[in-house]
């Protein structure tokens, strides 16, 4: 430690701030405190402890360990004297007498002294321990008054009752001495910390004044420095490594403050030793030790600039390293090293040649050797941010030192470069350090050893450079030191070598626009080529240097010769691809269409071709081509003749370019598939990235009572937008753009591009139907260079169709009917044919169907010839025709179908349409009787809103002379029309004489019908039409006459109701009947009639003609009644058979035998009931209020 203090530092060069300790001197019975020292010792630094500093600090949490020497005089610090980590900070004072006698007379005055020398000195810091040992025997007595511990605090700590501690032994009484011995190490620690605050603060008053003194003269930094750092030592010992930084960071500014104010003013006396000539360039030592030899020549005022900066940066990166922040030392280093250069420059320090740069380098490659001890992800992560630009440093650093000493390649070093290296060697002297692996002071010797040594060590350094720069994301810096490495290789003669980093550079320019660093690197890139003899390459480059407007004319002329001279030189399988964009622009590409804006199959594709070329001289074209690719609905299709689209012909003529379009509508927000036809890259604006969509949200935040606070919007992705597009590769460059399938293209030959504008036309046949996109233009030049462009964007369509021909048979807006002339609409969509001249459709119609085109005079046919005129492709023609299907005898409203088939002159295939006719109109038969007489009803029924006159019915008998029809139908008055809803009813009488009824009556009923044309005025066509239908009349002869009566009970003049009434029944035969046993049924309405009896009976007309049966009934109700309903039946008996009389029918017994007698119906108008609908008057009944008045006089 006096070594330290100054007077001898040769033979210590360095020493460590953690191996110091707080110094506590101890007094009293030293016996007594070597037995406890050990146990101290180790006990202290286990609890941390808050140290409270004044002026409203922080609260530091200190672990407190310390040192313990005995007390003396000369140990105690001198006035002035402020190396604090080797004075004793704490004083402590040991006893273990328990007697007040003893005390009295001895250990008082001990500690009356020991007190008295420690205020001779100024010190207020000391504590009193008195150890105490347990006596089990002595617990049980009475304790004393007054104790030792009290006399003690009595005599010297009246005030400061915390500085006398009792304590029991440990070593005696381990278990009982726990607790006491705690509080003695928490009273240590904390008096201790109070200590040093109390000492810090005078040296804190001290430092201060001296700084405030600093423009006095006499006045010395460097003393001011090692005051200060005395400050930063004790700190570092405490373990409070971030406040040591602050002391060496604030020496470090008050400095570099110094320096730029002897810019600009006078210089201090003592800057003035900062400014003698270098002599030494040792680079740093980065550890945790502190260098006494570069100390003590501060100390002496002798140290260089060089030397007092390495020493300052050492300090700090220790205490950097104290704090794990490996990180923070990379960060530092490079602004500390252009600092130190600027202060060289601005104290005009002589240096020799090299000097700063060897400096530089051995610093660089220090902190890169420390950082690199922290071999943690996260640790590599961090401090690799700050790396890669030491890295690129030293090697710049490295390549100025080969430069001065001949080292580059191409150079020899002569006899005065040699002796630069022995100076610059000498300088950097010896190796520091005790490590296995070389030390950066090592590996620049080797360096500048040999050519071979220094191109070895560059090369690596460049590589580590690189590699970090990559590593996060500074693909920028990478390629700088890349193309510095290319030109280190084009002077070893490695031209492989440098044209892969001058290719890599070159993407990176051309990645980010960067267009004269571009051309540049593309003329070191031709060189290299050129050197090579790689004549492929060298023709791909010279194309686009011939093309770069940045350069002048002379250059690309000059280029551009040499292009075409390789290219007649060169002999390749294949042609060389390169980019289109390399030398040539495509303002315009443009489908050409006819007048109907489609396509059709076996035709002529045009496609019209504007590109402009940046050639200084025109050149020939040997064949220019667009590939095609078909596609459907915006995706590829790879069976190119199933890919026609599905939309009408009109829709897909509109879509296909019937109207310009403008490029920007294939953009579809939509999604809406669209079909340019056209592309034009002068209208297309280039897409700012600064216009792009926000993805933003609402932020809402609320406070505690779930009002509104505040209301903000914010990015869901921020780092998608605030990003360096340089290390996140988003806008790279394809280099090579693939080939797309050429087997299906348009082509040109040969053609003569000048500089400029130039435009010509690519054609091929279209010989598959479909949707094609143009993908990709080809320029063969000179039969061995081809230039490819990429994607030709926005798609540019055109679809080829070959559309078959349609034809339909349309009825319009009325529905078809039977029975009337109508207008159809035949239409005939050419498709993708030409209809030639005199060509003719064949309409074939089935049985009841005719049809005649309209224009013609002719009568309607079933097998029609129609001509069509001529007509383009995709063209529409309508043709009107007449139709007429007949209108069969109509008894219900059921469709009548028929068939039109339709032949084409271009198809063998027929085609059938198949039409559905509704009947305007229908008839219905029903037979009326009157007694023995008939009539014979017809209803005409309209099914449709088409209205019908009907005239001339007339109905007529056929098969049978003998019998009539009367006609009951009048002759004239309002017209008789008939539609939906609307109905008209004829009637004839039939007299059928002395016929009998066995066979039907087949009759024919035919009516005039004509649709009205006029609604308002019911005006119908003169042309009439006839409607026909067949009837049988069955049955029609009357069999039975029924007559029934109601009469009232004997005695009563009227019908009451209540009481009895008869109900006479009278059947009558007025024809020949084969049935003579016949059952009748009274059906009465149950609420206004009661039955009384029987309901039912059989009766006989086997011997008579007539029969009468009495039936009783009451009535239920008053008023007029309806007679109750008499039903007359076949009554067939059990066990006989029975015939059918109409040879026609189905036997509806047969020769069956029944078990059970049964009944059958008559036909309707067999059985005529004469007293159907009749009424009776029935009186109300007789109440008995009413029967008792009149029964009064």
């Amino acid at each position: 430690m006096e070594e330290m203090n100054g007077n001898d530092t040769t033979s210590v060069k360095e020493f460590c701030i953690m191996d110091n300790k707080p110094i506590i001197t101890c007094a009293g019975d030293t016996a007594l405190f070597s037995s406890l020292e050990s146990s101290l010792v180790q006990a202290l630094p286990k609890d941390p402890t808050e140290w409270r500093r004044s002026y409203g600090r922080a609260v530091k949490s200190v672990h407190v360990e310390g040192s313990f020497i005995s007390f003396s005089k000369d140990v105690l610090p001198k006035q002035g004297d402020w190396h604090l980590i080797q004075q004793p900070i704490f004083h402590i004072f040991w006893t273990e007498c328990v007697d007040v006698d003893v005390y009295k007379t001895t250990v008082r005055e001990e500690i009356e002294a020991w007190l008295k020398t420690l205020g001779q000195n100024n010190i207020q810091d000391w504590m009193i321990v008195l150890v105490e040992t347990y006596d089990i025997k002595k617990t049980n007595k009475l304790l004393p008054r007054t104790t030792v511990l009290d006399k003690i605090r009595s005599d010297f700590a009246s005030k400061h009752g915390d500085r006398c501690l009792s304590v029991i032994n440990p070593i005696r009484s381990e278990s009982r001495s726990a607790e006491s011995w705690r509080g003695l190490l928490a009273r240590i620690r904390h008096l201790l910390l109070a200590a040093y605050n109390r000492t810090l603060l005078k040296f804190e008053e001290v430092i201060r004044d001296q700084r405030e003194r600093r423009n006095e003269p006499g006045w010395s930094f460097c003393q001011y420095f090692l005051l200060q750092e005395e400050l930063a030592f004790v700190l570092e010992m405490l373990g409070l490594y971030d406040e040591a930084l602050v002391q060496y960071d604030e020496l470090d500014a008050l400095f570099t403050q110094f320096v730029l104010n002897s810019n600009v003013g006078d210089t201090p006396e003592w800057l003035s030793n900062f400014q003698c000539p270098f002599d030494s360039w040792l680079g740093l030592v980065l550890g945790q030790t502190v260098n006494l030899t570069q100390r003590s020549l501060l100390k002496e005022c002798k140290a260089s600039l060089l030397e007092f900066r390495s020493y300052l940066f050492s300090r700090q990166c220790a205490m950097l390293l104290l704090t794990f922040k490996p990180w923070e030392i990379a960060q530092r280093s490079l602004p500390f090293l252009h600092n130190c250069i600027k202060e060289v420059g601005i104290l005009e320090i002589a240096a020799p040649p090299g000097a700063i740069a060897c400096w530089v380098f051995l610093c660089c490659l220090e902190v890169l050797h420390t950082c690199e001890r922290f071999n943690d992800s996260g640790q590599v992560e961090a401090y690799s941010l700050y790396t890669a630009s030491l890295w690129a440093y030293a090697r710049d650093k490295l390549r100025d030192l080969g430069e001065l000493c001949g080292l580059m390649p191409g150079n020899e070093p002569t006899s005065e470069q040699l002796h630069i290296v022995v100076g610059l060697s000498a300088g950097m002297g010896d190796s520091q350090g005790n490590s296995k692996q070389p030390t950066p002071t090592d590996k620049l010797k080797e360096a500048l050893s040999s050519k071979e040594a220094f191109k070895k060590h560059y090369l690596e350094l460049a590589e580590l450079a690189m590699g970090t720069y990559k590593h996060i994301g500074r693909i920028r810096s990478a390629r700088a030191i890349g193309r510095d490495l290319a030109g280190f290789y084009v002077q070893l003669g490695e031209m492989q070598k440098a044209a892969v980093f001058l290719t890599d550079t070159l993407k990176t320019f051309e990645e980010e626009n960067w267009k004269h660093l571009a051309i540049q690197t593309q003329l070191e890139l031709a060189d290299c080529y050129r050197k090579m003899d790689d004549k492929k390459r060298f023709i791909k480059t010279s194309a686009m240097i011939a093309s770069a407007p940045e350069l002048d004319m002379s250059t690309r002329i000059m280029y551009f010769d040499e292009m075409v001279n390789m290219l007649e030189e060169l002999q390749t399988e294949s042609p060389l691809m390169t980019s289109l964009a390399d030398a040539f622009k495509l303002v315009k590409v443009e489908v050409r269409q006819g007048s109907n804006k489609v396509i059709i199959q076996d035709s002529t594709v045009e496609v019209i071709v504007v590109i402009e070329s940046y050639f200084p001289k025109q050149i020939h074209c040997v064949r220019a081509a667009i590939s095609l690719e078909g596609t459907k609905d915006g995706k590829k299709q790879s069976d190119l003749p199933n890919s026609r689209s599905q939309e009408p012909p009109a829709e897909r003529r509109q879509s296909g370019g019937g109207k310009r379009q403008s490029v920007q509508s294939q953009q579809n927000i939509t999604g809406d598939t669209q079909h340019l036809n056209k592309c034009n890259s002068e209208e297309v604006k280039p897409a700012n990235p600064a216009l792009a969509r926000l993805h933003m949200v609402e932020h809402l935040d609320y406070k505690q009572d779930k009002s509104l606070s505040s209301a903000s919007i914010v990015s869901k992705n921020p780092k998608q937008f605030l990003r360096r597009t340089d290390s996140h590769g988003k806008y790279k460059k394809i280099s090579n753009t693939p080939k797309g399938d050429f087997s299906s293209a348009l082509l040109s030959e040969n053609i003569i591009l000048k500089p400029g504008r130039n435009e010509f036309m690519v054609k091929a046949k279209a010989q598959e139907k479909g949707l094609y996109r143009l993908c990709q233009l080809s320029l063969l030049v000179s039969s061995n260079l081809e230039f490819l462009s990429s994607a030709i964007s926005p798609r540019v369509n055109f679809e080829v169709m070959k559309e078959p021909s349609t034809l339909t048979l349309n009825k319009g807006e009325k529905d078809l009917l039977a029975g009337l002339e109508q207008e159809m609409v035949l239409t005939v969509c050419a498709g993708s044919y030409a209809i030639a001249k005199d060509t003719s459709l064949r309409l074939r119609t089935s049985r009841g169907l005719q049809m005649q085109v309209k224009s013609s005079e002719e009568s309607l046919v079933r097998d029609l010839e129609v001509p069509l005129p001529q007509s383009e492709p995709f063209q529409t023609l309508s043709i009107l025709l007449r139709v007429l299907a007949e209108l069969p005898p109509q008894k219900d409203g059921s469709i009548t179908e028929h068939k039109v088939t339709l032949q084409c002159p271009w198809t063998p295939e027929e085609k059938n349409i198949i039409l559905h006719f509704q009947p305007p109109l229908m008839s219905s038969f029903r037979l009326h009787t009157a007694h023995t007489r008939k009539f014979v009803q017809i209803v005409v029924v309209g099914l449709n809103v088409q209205m019908l006159e009907l005239s001339e019915p007339t109905l007529t008998v056929t098969g049978n002379e003998d019998i009539k029809l009367g006609s009951l139908n009048p002759t004239n008055g309002q017209k008789l029309i008939v539609g939906n809803g609307m109905d008209v009813s004829f009637m004839w009488q039939l007299d059928v004489g002395n016929m009998e009824d066995i066979c039907p009556i087949k009759t024919e009923f035919t009516v005039h019908y004509s649709p009205i044309i006029n609604l308002t005025k019911l005006i119908s066509e003169s042309q009439t039409r006839i409607y026909r239908c067949n009837f049988e009349i069955n049955d029609y002869k009357t069999l039975f006459v029924v007559k029934s009566r109601v009469e009232p009970a004997k005695g009563n003049e009227f019908c009451r109701a209540g009481t009895m009434c008869h109900l006479q029944l009278h059947v009558q035969r007025v024809g020949a009947s084969s049935h003579s046993s016949l059952m009748y049924e009274v059906l009465a309405d149950q609420t206004m009639w009661a039955v009384c009896g029987r309901t039912a009976g059989v009766i006989s007309l086997d011997s008579v003609d007539k029969q009468n049966v009495t039936l009783d009934v009451m009535p239920l109700i008053g008023g007029f009644l309806p007679l109750p309903l008499v039903r007359l039946s076949k009554y067939i008996p059990a066990d006989q058979k029975t015939y059918s009389r109409d040879p026609n029918r189905k036997p509806e017994l047969g020769s069956h035998t029944t078990s059970h007698p049964r009944l059958e119906p008559f036909s309707p108008g067999q059985v005529y009931n004469s007293s159907k609908a009749q009424q009776v008057h029935v009186l109300p009944s007789v109440t008995v209020s009413s029967a008792a008045d009149t029964s009064i006089p």
